[in-house]
């Protein structure tokens, strides 16, 4: 069973978003400009979280560097956000699901704070004018 089934399927995920925002706003270590619009017009952080946690196969929204890497520049603000995610999904309850989330989000935290370039991947195409990189 994925973590996310564990934590309660997409409505404990769309319960804990709001309870997620408002830590964050909270919190002085975070600048509420940098992630406002994720959970106010955008819902890509809780599509991306779906994802992560095995909710969902796929995921199109923008890319988790630029999503948690101005919200959380560095180890100790990720740290922060982790702490929040947990109480956000947990509210205080000790949970062995607790320790899955977190050891999930410690690793994704080098693509968060030291991103690596990729490089690009050439698409060829059946028309032979569309060569692209």
């Amino acid at each position: 069973m994925t973590l996310y089934m564990k934590l309660g399927g997409r409505r404990a995920f769309m319960q804990a978003m709001p309870r997620l925002q408002a830590r964050l706003e909270q919190d002085s270590c975070f600048d509420s400009s940098k992630f406002r619009h994720e959970f106010e017009q955008s819902d890509d952080l809780s599509e991306f979280l779906i994802f992560l946690f095995g909710g969902a196969p796929y995921y199109e929204g923008k890319p988790v560097t630029k999503l948690l890497s101005p919200v959380c520049p560095s180890v100790e603000t990720y740290q922060r956000f982790v702490d929040h995610l947990v109480a956000a999904f947990f509210d205080g309850r000790a949970s062995d699901e607790e320790a899955d989330l977190r050891n999930l989000m410690e690793r994704l935290r080098p693509q968060v704070l030291n991103p690596k370039p990729v490089a690009p991947v050439l698409v060829y195409s059946a028309k032979r004018e569309t060569l692209s990189a």
